[in-house]
């Protein structure tokens, strides 16, 4: 299994028995998972994105256009946000990110880690050019946070900003 590490963090893929039973069998989850999962979690986009994402996991998609990834509080053993991204990496190499993070966590430090530490690792290990992410025109803490990252606004569409960092090529 994929494990992204940090100082802080460690960040996974989703694995089918975890969505399934995020799904089917929260409360069961909930008693026997070794990590602490908030009842705020996952986000609403997530619990949206699931039955898409185990259908395709069930299949064996080896073409899977999307992933599921957990963050995780390693000390604390505790779930704190996630990461979904949507592109086929190996063959397009450009992905579109989506985060949350959990309130009681963001201190801007942990976002930071996990979103950088993601794509260095996307950059790294699975040759992406380009990760795009998008905000709305209000989120200032992502709008800091996608700038610090050395994201470039490239697009302002109704309410949303659309933000883009390309690898240069060598």
């Amino acid at each position: 299994m994929i494990e992204i590490l940090t100082n802080r963090l460690m960040i996974i893929p989703c694995s089918l028995d975890i969505a399934k039973s995020l799904v089917f069998h929260r409360k069961e989850l909930d008693k026997r998972s070794p990590i602490e999962i908030p009842a705020s979690w996952p986000s609403a986009y997530v619990r949206g994105f699931l039955p898409y994402y185990i259908e395709s996991l069930e299949k064996d998609d080896k073409d899977l256009d999307c992933g599921v990834w957990m963050i995780i509080l390693y000390e604390e053993k505790k779930i704190i946000g996630d990461i979904v991204m949507q592109g086929k990496p190996v063959q397009e190499q450009n992905v579109r990110l989506t985060y949350h993070i959990e309130e009681a966590t963001t201190d801007g430090s942990i976002a930071y880690e996990a979103i950088d530490a993601f794509i260095d690792w996307l950059t790294y290990q699975m040759a992406v050019k380009k990760v795009v992410m998008e905000c709305e025109v209000q989120d200032k803490e992502s709008i800091r946070l996608f700038d610090k990252l050395g994201l470039i606004c490239t697009k302002k569409d109704g309410e949303f900003f659309t933000w883009e960092i390309q690898k240069e090529e060598e």
